[in-house]
């Protein structure tokens, strides 16, 4: 079973630490570290449940984290870029307040719709914020987005019916 970690830091070193800890002392994998505004640091990590469970025992100061385990294959697809898909009919974008949210979001709507990603930011560079972009048939990606509201918080979200072929450069 795959499981993601994410962890938030409020300050930076503390984040490093913990970063160099958990990849000296457990088997997982890292998508994604970095900083985000104002002066937080975090790190995302995916492999085996235990091991990532593992890897947030080793955490030796106060932070932020979540465990969500059993996600979708598609979402570890995406987490290791190996996912390019083409532009269905219609697209939906969906922001959220924090990375875990998302993630969470995207598995639960991978799980239960015929949608495909095409895109996937998670916090570095949006102020901790996070978003995708999903694309599919109308039906698909209306019925995914409005499974958002019932569920997880959510910042903002759009939905674009047939969107021109070149915006896929820009999302």
């Amino acid at each position: 079973m795959k499981t993601i970690g994410v962890v938030e830091f409020n300050n930076i070193p503390n984040g490093i630490k913990n970063l160099d800890l958990v990849l000296k002392k457990s088997d997982v994998k890292i998508y994604k570290a970095g900083v985000t505004c104002p002066g937080k640091y975090y790190f995302i990590i995916y492999g085996d449940n235990e091991d990532v469970k593992s890897a947030f025992e080793e955490v030796t100061c106060e932070a932020k984290f979540e465990i969500i385990s059993g996600v979708s294959n598609k979402v570890i697809e995406i987490l290791e870029r190996r996912n390019k898909k083409d532009l269905g009919s219609s697209i939906g974008i969906i922001e959220f307040f924090t990375i875990s949210e998302s993630v969470k979001a995207l598995d639960m709507i991978l799980k239960g719709n015929t949608v495909e990603t095409l895109k996937l930011i998670l916090g570095n560079g949006i102020a901790g914020k996070s978003y995708f972009v999903i694309t599919g048939d109308t039906s698909s990606v209306t019925e995914a987005i409005n499974s958002v509201d019932e569920k997880i918080r959510y910042r903002e979200k759009s939905l674009i019916n047939n969107p021109s072929e070149n915006i896929i450069k820009f999302i």
